[in-house]
């Protein structure tokens, strides 16, 4: 990432292209048989890749209609069903066991698996503010407890949700606050300042055009011309516009340029997932001081670690552009790329 610009450069800034992955589901499985009639009792799970607590496990069987399925999962925790989701609060290594049960409840057959549950690191608490033109969404994510009561998210002393709410003009203090696993609650404040901004949804189409006008024409990141292979559109997301917004909202009123907010610390990947969405790799490019559409996506045509998002194995796209007169840059954009 670049270090402060010089007086030259302040009006139109390109900052490092960041791309980052999140854990993919892995898969886990085990197998038994029934002694009666050798019938398949087939047993598996998916989980993230990166196995931490607090962390949540689909179990799946695939068993003959006559038959039904008891699970204990190392915890304590037992649940009955073909489908079934347990978390695991604790790192640990826990012995998964399934029954396999025929109608009389006779157990026919056995299987079981290892889960093993690595440590999240300290219990903490996370904020994640996305600010949008007159409203505010606020996220527990990322945040770790290993209890299962869910984080309280409360906007100036007055109790929210993850959905969008009313903002006005002014100071405001959002809080995220959750019990620990001895018991205390521990909490995050964020105090901030919300202000007016505008923007445009001609230029964000225009931005999106010109960017799936390069995929198509094949634009090369290294040659800096067209002629290599043609890459799919991307697809606008609106969940990705919301990270996208956050983002541009809150270089425009915060007054930092970093692809880490200055506003409450949060990543490109972490305003995805607060606004909703679990990809499996997330992209951002940000610019400021761009005066057009044109502008903005040749300049980042033209530096190679934001070319390679635009030309990148991503399929969804969100936009977004502000302007906040009387600011270091006046107008701020951002493109958000992810791949489910």
């Amino acid at each position: 990432m670049p270090g402060r610009p010089s007086s030259l450069f302040r009006r139109a800034l390109l900052l490092g292209a960041l791309a980052c992955s999140a854990g993919a589901p892995g898969p886990g499985g085990a197998h038994g048989q029934t002694a009666a009639d050798q019938t398949p009792f087939k047993v598996g799970y998916t989980a993230s890749s990166e196995g931490r607590a607090p962390l949540l496990v689909t179990f799946h069987a695939n068993i003959a209609p006559a038959y039904r399925v008891e699970w204990t999962f190392g915890d304590g925790g037992t649940a009955n069903g073909t489908q079934v989701q347990h978390t695991y609060y604790h790192s640990g290594v826990y012995t998964m066991q399934a029954r396999l049960l025929d109608a009389q409840g006779r157990m026919v057959s056995r299987a079981q698996s290892t889960i093993d549950v690595q440590s999240a690191g300290p219990e903490r608490s996370e904020l994640t503010i996305l600010l949008g033109q007159g409203q505010v969404q606020l996220s527990a994510v990322d945040s770790v407890y290993y209890t299962p009561t869910p984080p309280r998210l409360t906007l100036d002393g007055q109790t929210v949700t993850s959905r969008p709410v009313r903002l006005s003009e002014g100071p405001h203090r959002a809080v995220t606050a959750g019990i620990t696993q001895g018991g205390q609650v521990q909490e995050r404040s964020v105090s901030f300042t919300a202000a007016a901004f505008t923007g445009s949804v001609v230029y964000e189409n225009e931005v999106l055009r010109l960017t799936n006008l390069a995929r198509a024409h094949g634009w090369n990141c290294a040659t800096l011309r067209e002629g290599g292979p043609a890459l799919p559109p991307l697809r606008q997301n609106v969940t990705l516009d919301v990270a996208a917004l956050a983002q541009s909202a809150g270089m425009a009123v915060a007054g930092y340029f970093d692809h880490v907010s200055g506003l409450d610390g949060s990543t490109p990947m972490r305003r995805v997932q607060a606004a909703g969405m679990q990809p499996s790799a997330v992209g951002e490019n940000i610019a400021a001081g761009h005066e057009t559409p044109a502008q903005v996506v040749d300049g980042w045509l033209r530096s190679p670690g934001h070319c390679h998002n635009i030309m990148g194995d991503y399929s969804l796209i969100g936009l977004a552009y502000v302007n906040r007169p009387g600011t270091t840059y006046v107008r701020y954009w951002t493109q958000v790329f992810a791949s489910p």
